[in-house]
């Protein structure tokens, strides 16, 4: 049976993870657009006019350039092999916080102010920033503390937020087939993947704590075990 789980949560990672890798390089391949100077792009052209044009195109391509590094990176930090690969690990996770703090956030934030579905869709997209941006800095703070669990808990909640970036865009192909209003879809297609994530992160982490607290304690009981044997085996001889 635990041969079985564990090759169904396998399953389960490989195929999501893989899902989410197809939907970075759609939405890598999509956005391409934004950095031909020749024509502006539809969804620029949908903006307009802006209260600060200039920033707003600025952190447009600021956030598409961070997205193209930090989404894909946040995968790689997601597999079993790169995970077995501290060192490498270690790195390509500075890199990717860096780029996520620094230049994903930041322009994500102003891109917020003027999304398309109005005031409820920004508040959508800051919620979810500040999520990514608060559980970077926890997760960096317990990895530096050696506090591995802590550290594995506020990184799945990074990788849920990030993956809202194809979920959402999902959900908006599905409602556009279904005919559903565009105010309306914007709203559920950014709020039901931002508060999904973070349910089903928590979930996940939960349920790994729980899964180290029944080994950690098999594992105690087994080192008393032997503690208690060890005099018993010399009053034998």
């Amino acid at each position: 049976m635990q041969v079985l789980s564990r090759l169904r949560a396998t399953t389960s990672r490989v195929l999501f993870l893989s899902v989410m890798a197809l939907g970075a390089a759609f939405i890598t391949a999509s956005s391409l657009v934004y950095f031909e100077q020749d024509e502006l792009a539809p969804f620029v052209i949908e903006r307009l006019p802006l209260r600060f044009e200039a920033l707003w195109l600025v952190s447009l391509r600021v956030h598409v350039v961070a997205a193209m590094v930090a989404f894909p990176l946040c995968i790689l930090l997601m597999t079993r092999t790169l995970q077995r690969r501290a060192v490498l690990h270690r790195w390509l996770g500075r890199i990717a916080g860096t780029v996520i703090l620094f230049a994903l956030v930041p322009s994500g934030a102003v891109l917020s102010l003027e999304a398309k579905g109005g005031p409820l869709v920004s508040a959508g997209f800051l919620l979810s920033g500040a999520l990514v941006a608060w559980f970077v800095v926890k997760g960096v703070r317990a990895a530096r503390r050696k506090e591995m669990a802590a550290h594995r808990r506020a990184m799945m909640h990074v990788f849920a937020q990030m993956s809202v970036a194809v979920t959402s865009r999902a959900l908006l192909f599905a409602f556009d087939a279904a005919g559903m209003s565009p105010d309306v879809a914007y709203v559920v297609a950014l709020w039901c993947p931002v508060l999904a994530s973070a349910a089903v992160a928590e979930s996940l982490a939960g349920s790994l704590k729980r899964m180290v607290q029944v080994h950690g304690l098999k594992m105690a009981t087994f080192l008393r075990a032997r503690v208690v044997a060890r005099p018993i085996a010399r009053v034998g001889r």
